[in-house]
Protein backbone atom coordinates (compact mmCIF):
# COMPACT_ATOMS: atom_id res chain seq x y z
CA UNK A 1 0.00 0.00 0.00
CA UNK A 2 1.32 3.67 -0.65
CA UNK A 3 1.19 6.30 2.03
CA UNK A 4 -1.93 7.84 1.62
CA UNK A 5 -3.67 4.30 2.62
CA UNK A 6 -2.67 2.24 5.49
CA UNK A 7 -4.48 -0.96 4.86
CA UNK A 8 -6.96 -2.57 2.59
CA UNK A 9 -8.70 -6.09 2.60
CA UNK A 10 -10.55 -7.81 -0.06
CA UNK A 11 -12.81 -11.01 0.06
CA UNK A 12 -14.28 -12.82 -2.88
CA UNK A 13 -16.85 -15.52 -2.29
CA UNK A 14 -16.93 -16.63 -5.50
CA UNK A 15 -17.75 -20.53 -5.93
CA UNK A 16 -14.91 -22.57 -6.40
CA UNK A 17 -12.38 -20.03 -6.37
CA UNK A 18 -12.74 -18.03 -3.08
CA UNK A 19 -10.28 -15.08 -2.97
CA UNK A 20 -8.80 -13.36 0.71
CA UNK A 21 -6.20 -10.80 0.64
CA UNK A 22 -5.35 -8.32 2.95
CA UNK A 23 -2.22 -5.90 2.01
CA UNK A 24 -0.95 -2.83 4.29
CA UNK A 25 -1.21 -1.70 7.77
CA UNK A 26 -4.09 -1.88 10.53
CA UNK A 27 -2.41 0.75 12.58
CA UNK A 28 0.53 3.12 11.27
CA UNK A 29 1.91 3.89 14.05
CA UNK A 30 3.05 0.16 15.14
CA UNK A 31 3.09 -1.20 11.90
CA UNK A 32 0.92 -4.32 12.84
CA UNK A 33 -0.27 -6.10 9.60
CA UNK A 34 -3.56 -5.94 8.47
CA UNK A 35 -5.73 -9.37 8.47
CA UNK A 36 -7.84 -10.71 6.64
CA UNK A 37 -9.25 -12.08 9.97
CA UNK A 38 -10.08 -9.10 11.56
CA UNK A 39 -13.06 -7.09 12.37
CA UNK A 40 -14.57 -4.62 10.22
CA UNK A 41 -16.32 -1.68 11.55
CA UNK A 42 -19.23 -2.19 8.47
CA UNK A 43 -21.06 1.41 9.04
CA UNK A 44 -23.78 1.38 6.79
CA UNK A 45 -24.29 -1.80 5.71
CA UNK A 46 -25.22 -2.00 8.76
CA UNK A 47 -28.78 -0.69 7.11
CA UNK A 48 -28.96 -4.19 5.43
CA UNK A 49 -29.60 -6.08 8.30
CA UNK A 50 -32.00 -3.66 9.79
CA UNK A 51 -34.13 -3.36 7.08
CA UNK A 52 -34.27 -7.29 6.85
CA UNK A 53 -34.83 -7.18 10.58
CA UNK A 54 -38.02 -5.25 10.04
CA UNK A 55 -39.38 -7.07 7.10
CA UNK A 56 -38.93 -10.13 9.67
CA UNK A 57 -41.21 -8.22 12.06
CA UNK A 58 -43.46 -7.08 9.63
CA UNK A 59 -44.24 -10.79 8.79
CA UNK A 60 -45.18 -11.24 12.31
CA UNK A 61 -48.04 -8.87 11.88
CA UNK A 62 -46.01 -6.83 14.13
CA UNK A 63 -45.37 -3.69 12.26
CA UNK A 64 -46.21 -2.03 9.33
CA UNK A 65 -43.94 -0.98 6.29
CA UNK A 66 -46.96 1.22 5.03
CA UNK A 67 -48.53 2.83 8.30
CA UNK A 68 -46.86 6.31 9.51
CA UNK A 69 -44.22 6.02 12.65
CA UNK A 70 -46.75 7.48 14.53
CA UNK A 71 -48.62 4.36 14.85
CA UNK A 72 -45.31 3.14 16.64
CA UNK A 73 -43.61 5.99 18.59
CA UNK A 74 -44.35 8.40 20.96
CA UNK A 75 -45.54 11.54 21.17
CA UNK A 76 -42.26 13.45 22.85
CA UNK A 77 -40.11 11.60 19.81
CA UNK A 78 -42.61 12.70 17.63
CA UNK A 79 -42.01 16.03 18.60
CA UNK A 80 -38.56 16.48 17.78
CA UNK A 81 -39.24 16.11 13.54
CA UNK A 82 -39.71 18.68 11.94
CA UNK A 83 -43.49 20.34 12.28
CA UNK A 84 -46.07 17.79 10.53
CA UNK A 85 -43.65 15.30 9.53
CA UNK A 86 -44.65 11.63 9.99
CA UNK A 87 -43.31 9.33 7.00
CA UNK A 88 -44.40 5.40 6.87
CA UNK A 89 -41.57 2.93 8.23
CA UNK A 90 -40.99 2.22 4.21
CA UNK A 91 -40.31 5.57 3.41
CA UNK A 92 -37.48 5.72 6.46
CA UNK A 93 -36.11 2.52 5.36
CA UNK A 94 -35.75 3.96 1.73
CA UNK A 95 -34.90 7.73 2.29
CA UNK A 96 -37.97 9.30 0.71
CA UNK A 97 -38.98 10.40 4.32
CA UNK A 98 -38.26 13.83 4.52
CA UNK A 99 -36.56 13.54 8.08
CA UNK A 100 -33.26 15.33 7.78
CA UNK A 101 -30.07 13.63 8.63
CA UNK A 102 -28.30 14.01 11.93
CA UNK A 103 -24.53 14.71 10.46
CA UNK A 104 -23.19 18.08 9.58
CA UNK A 105 -21.27 21.05 11.30
CA UNK A 106 -22.94 21.29 13.81
CA UNK A 107 -23.22 18.19 14.88
CA UNK A 108 -19.47 17.61 14.78
CA UNK A 109 -19.19 20.49 16.40
CA UNK A 110 -21.48 21.57 19.28
CA UNK A 111 -23.31 18.04 19.93
CA UNK A 112 -21.23 14.92 19.75
CA UNK A 113 -18.90 13.95 22.44
CA UNK A 114 -16.61 11.70 19.93
CA UNK A 115 -16.26 8.85 23.11
CA UNK A 116 -20.18 8.65 23.59
CA UNK A 117 -22.23 6.55 21.59
CA UNK A 118 -24.99 7.41 19.06
CA UNK A 119 -28.16 7.15 21.19
CA UNK A 120 -31.78 8.07 19.50
CA UNK A 121 -31.27 11.04 21.74
CA UNK A 122 -28.52 12.77 20.61
CA UNK A 123 -29.62 12.09 17.25
CA UNK A 124 -33.22 13.96 17.64
CA UNK A 125 -31.00 16.73 19.25
CA UNK A 126 -28.50 16.96 16.29
CA UNK A 127 -31.40 17.67 13.90
CA UNK A 128 -33.78 20.67 16.22
CA UNK A 129 -34.52 23.33 14.31
CA UNK A 130 -33.78 21.32 10.41
CA UNK A 131 -36.22 21.66 8.16
CA UNK A 132 -37.80 18.56 6.20
CA UNK A 133 -35.56 17.74 3.16
CA UNK A 134 -39.19 16.98 1.28
CA UNK A 135 -42.86 15.97 2.12
CA UNK A 136 -42.22 11.82 2.61
CA UNK A 137 -42.31 10.07 -0.42
CA UNK A 138 -41.91 13.65 -2.63
CA UNK A 139 -37.90 12.86 -3.16
CA UNK A 140 -34.67 10.40 -2.18
CA UNK A 141 -32.39 12.06 0.61
CA UNK A 142 -30.17 9.69 2.74
CA UNK A 143 -30.52 10.08 6.17
CA UNK A 144 -29.25 8.03 8.77
CA UNK A 145 -32.08 9.21 11.15
CA UNK A 146 -34.62 7.53 9.63
CA UNK A 147 -32.79 4.12 11.10
CA UNK A 148 -32.61 5.42 14.03
CA UNK A 149 -36.72 5.89 14.47
CA UNK A 150 -37.02 2.52 12.58
CA UNK A 151 -35.27 1.05 15.24
CA UNK A 152 -37.40 2.82 17.96
CA UNK A 153 -40.24 1.81 16.25
CA UNK A 154 -38.99 -1.90 16.10
CA UNK A 155 -38.47 -1.94 19.89
CA UNK A 156 -41.72 -0.58 20.59
CA UNK A 157 -43.52 -3.55 18.54
CA UNK A 158 -41.56 -6.14 20.11
CA UNK A 159 -40.62 -5.31 23.50
CA UNK A 160 -36.95 -6.28 22.87
CA UNK A 161 -33.60 -4.72 22.42
CA UNK A 162 -32.38 -4.08 18.43
CA UNK A 163 -29.36 -5.88 19.57
CA UNK A 164 -31.63 -8.70 21.20
CA UNK A 165 -33.75 -8.84 17.93
CA UNK A 166 -30.64 -9.20 15.63
CA UNK A 167 -29.52 -11.88 17.59
CA UNK A 168 -32.69 -14.45 17.58
CA UNK A 169 -33.27 -13.45 13.91
CA UNK A 170 -30.13 -13.21 12.18
CA UNK A 171 -27.22 -14.00 13.65
CA UNK A 172 -28.02 -17.34 15.56
CA UNK A 173 -29.93 -18.68 12.48
CA UNK A 174 -27.37 -17.92 9.76
CA UNK A 175 -24.70 -19.15 12.61
CA UNK A 176 -22.94 -15.67 12.35
CA UNK A 177 -20.74 -16.17 14.98
CA UNK A 178 -17.96 -12.71 13.87
CA UNK A 179 -20.49 -10.42 13.39
CA UNK A 180 -21.96 -8.26 16.47
CA UNK A 181 -23.43 -5.58 17.32
CA UNK A 182 -24.22 -2.96 20.28
CA UNK A 183 -20.87 -3.91 21.83
CA UNK A 184 -18.10 -1.43 22.30
CA UNK A 185 -14.92 -3.00 21.10
CA UNK A 186 -15.79 -6.93 20.02
CA UNK A 187 -12.78 -9.76 19.36
CA UNK A 188 -10.84 -8.35 16.34
CA UNK A 189 -11.96 -4.95 16.60
CA UNK A 190 -8.02 -4.02 16.30
CA UNK A 191 -7.86 -2.09 12.90
CA UNK A 192 -7.10 1.73 13.17
CA UNK A 193 -8.66 4.10 11.13
CA UNK A 194 -7.45 7.49 10.03
CA UNK A 195 -9.20 10.77 8.75
CA UNK A 196 -12.29 12.58 9.83
CA UNK A 197 -13.63 16.20 10.29
CA UNK A 198 -11.26 16.49 13.18
CA UNK A 199 -7.70 15.90 10.92
CA UNK A 200 -6.79 14.08 7.69
CA UNK A 201 -4.80 11.58 9.60
CA UNK A 202 -6.18 11.63 12.97
CA UNK A 203 -6.54 7.81 14.55
CA UNK A 204 -10.45 7.55 14.80
CA UNK A 205 -10.14 3.94 16.64
CA UNK A 206 -11.67 5.40 19.90
CA UNK A 207 -14.43 7.22 18.55
CA UNK A 208 -17.44 5.82 19.35
CA UNK A 209 -19.71 6.33 16.02
CA UNK A 210 -19.26 2.53 15.20
CA UNK A 211 -22.72 2.51 17.37
CA UNK A 212 -26.10 2.32 16.54
CA UNK A 213 -28.96 1.29 13.79
CA UNK A 214 -27.15 3.00 10.85
CA UNK A 215 -24.03 1.98 11.44
CA UNK A 216 -22.70 0.20 14.41
CA UNK A 217 -22.73 -3.35 13.31
CA UNK A 218 -19.16 -5.23 13.20
CA UNK A 219 -18.00 -8.03 10.97
CA UNK A 220 -15.37 -10.37 9.86
CA UNK A 221 -15.45 -10.26 6.16
CA UNK A 222 -16.17 -13.71 5.58
CA UNK A 223 -19.77 -13.36 7.40
CA UNK A 224 -20.47 -10.40 5.99
CA UNK A 225 -19.78 -12.64 2.32
CA UNK A 226 -22.15 -15.14 4.05
CA UNK A 227 -24.93 -12.17 4.90
CA UNK A 228 -24.46 -10.57 1.38
CA UNK A 229 -24.92 -14.11 -0.40
CA UNK A 230 -27.79 -15.25 1.77
CA UNK A 231 -29.80 -12.08 0.86
CA UNK A 232 -29.09 -11.56 -2.66
CA UNK A 233 -28.10 -15.13 -4.32
CA UNK A 234 -31.29 -17.06 -5.64
CA UNK A 235 -30.41 -19.57 -3.40
CA UNK A 236 -29.81 -17.73 -0.57
CA UNK A 237 -31.45 -18.42 3.19
CA UNK A 238 -32.83 -14.61 3.07
CA UNK A 239 -33.34 -14.31 -0.69
CA UNK A 240 -36.93 -13.32 -0.10
CA UNK A 241 -35.96 -9.95 2.27
CA UNK A 242 -33.33 -9.31 -0.39
CA UNK A 243 -35.64 -9.68 -3.31
CA UNK A 244 -38.25 -7.47 -1.37
CA UNK A 245 -35.83 -5.20 -0.09
CA UNK A 246 -34.71 -4.06 -3.90
CA UNK A 247 -38.04 -4.15 -5.34
CA UNK A 248 -39.39 -0.69 -6.38
CA UNK A 249 -36.39 1.44 -5.79
CA UNK A 250 -36.32 4.93 -6.02
CA UNK A 251 -33.38 6.83 -7.88
CA UNK A 252 -30.58 8.35 -6.13
CA UNK A 253 -28.64 8.74 -9.42
CA UNK A 254 -27.80 7.89 -12.43
CA UNK A 255 -27.17 3.91 -12.26
CA UNK A 256 -27.66 3.97 -8.93
CA UNK A 257 -30.86 3.10 -7.13
CA UNK A 258 -32.18 2.64 -3.69
CA UNK A 259 -34.37 0.26 -1.90
CA UNK A 260 -34.96 -0.58 1.28
CA UNK A 261 -31.19 -1.22 3.38
CA UNK A 262 -29.81 -2.28 -0.27
CA UNK A 263 -28.10 0.11 -3.15
CA UNK A 264 -28.45 -1.22 -6.24
CA UNK A 265 -25.60 -0.23 -8.88
CA UNK A 266 -26.71 -0.92 -12.61
CA UNK A 267 -23.60 -1.44 -14.66
CA UNK A 268 -22.83 0.35 -18.56
CA UNK A 269 -24.57 -3.61 -19.60
CA UNK A 270 -27.61 -2.71 -17.64
CA UNK A 271 -26.33 -5.78 -15.10
CA UNK A 272 -27.33 -5.18 -11.25
CA UNK A 273 -25.31 -5.18 -8.35
CA UNK A 274 -26.55 -5.28 -5.01
CA UNK A 275 -25.57 -4.70 -1.49
CA UNK A 276 -24.40 -1.77 0.18
CA UNK A 277 -21.43 0.76 1.01
CA UNK A 278 -20.17 2.31 4.36
CA UNK A 279 -18.27 5.37 5.83
CA UNK A 280 -17.06 6.49 9.19
CA UNK A 281 -14.54 8.54 9.96
CA UNK A 282 -11.51 6.48 9.33
CA UNK A 283 -13.35 3.52 7.61
CA UNK A 284 -14.78 2.95 4.84
CA UNK A 285 -16.48 -0.92 2.72
CA UNK A 286 -18.59 -2.37 0.61
CA UNK A 287 -20.05 -4.95 0.28
CA UNK A 288 -21.99 -6.29 -2.68
CA UNK A 289 -23.32 -9.30 -4.66
CA UNK A 290 -22.57 -9.35 -8.22
CA UNK A 291 -25.32 -12.04 -9.98
CA UNK A 292 -23.66 -12.16 -13.28
CA UNK A 293 -20.21 -13.62 -12.24
CA UNK A 294 -22.49 -15.40 -8.71
CA UNK A 295 -19.58 -13.58 -6.81
CA UNK A 296 -19.80 -11.51 -3.69
CA UNK A 297 -17.50 -8.80 -2.76
CA UNK A 298 -16.31 -7.39 0.56
CA UNK A 299 -14.01 -4.46 0.55
CA UNK A 300 -12.58 -2.67 3.68
CA UNK A 301 -10.41 0.32 3.64
CA UNK A 302 -8.43 2.22 6.98
CA UNK A 303 -8.32 5.24 5.63
CA UNK A 304 -10.90 8.03 5.04
CA UNK A 305 -10.58 9.12 1.52
CA UNK A 306 -13.93 8.52 -0.82
CA UNK A 307 -11.84 9.29 -4.09
CA UNK A 308 -8.94 6.38 -3.72
CA UNK A 309 -12.08 4.15 -2.38
CA UNK A 310 -14.22 5.00 -4.89
CA UNK A 311 -12.08 4.10 -7.84
CA UNK A 312 -10.66 0.67 -5.97
CA UNK A 313 -14.23 -0.15 -5.85
CA UNK A 314 -15.14 0.68 -9.42
CA UNK A 315 -11.98 -1.63 -10.59
CA UNK A 316 -12.58 -4.45 -8.70
CA UNK A 317 -16.32 -4.38 -9.62
CA UNK A 318 -14.87 -4.10 -13.43
CA UNK A 319 -12.93 -7.22 -13.11
CA UNK A 320 -15.35 -9.23 -11.50
CA UNK A 321 -18.16 -8.68 -14.25
CA UNK A 322 -15.78 -8.83 -16.71
CA UNK A 323 -15.71 -12.89 -15.65
CA UNK A 324 -18.99 -14.58 -16.09
CA UNK A 325 -19.98 -16.94 -13.56
CA UNK A 326 -19.33 -20.98 -13.90
CA UNK A 327 -22.00 -23.27 -14.27
CA UNK A 328 -22.46 -25.42 -11.29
Amino acid sequence: MGDEIPGVILVLDTPGAPYRIAAGYEDRETKAPMSADATLRLASITKSYIAALTLRISDEGKIDLDKPISTYLDAETLSKLPAGLDPTIRQLLNHTSGVPDYYSERFYETDWDRTKPLTPELVLHAIRDVPATSEPGAEFSYSNTNYHLVALALEAVSGQSVKDLLATYIFTPMNLEATYYGIDSPPGDTIHGYGSPFGDWEDTSSFRENTGPDGGMFGRADDVALWIRALYAENGAFHDFGQRMSANPVQERERKLQGLGVEILISRSGAEILGHTGAIDGYLSAAFYIPAADTVMVLHMNRFDDVTFSQTLSGVLRIIMSTPATPQ
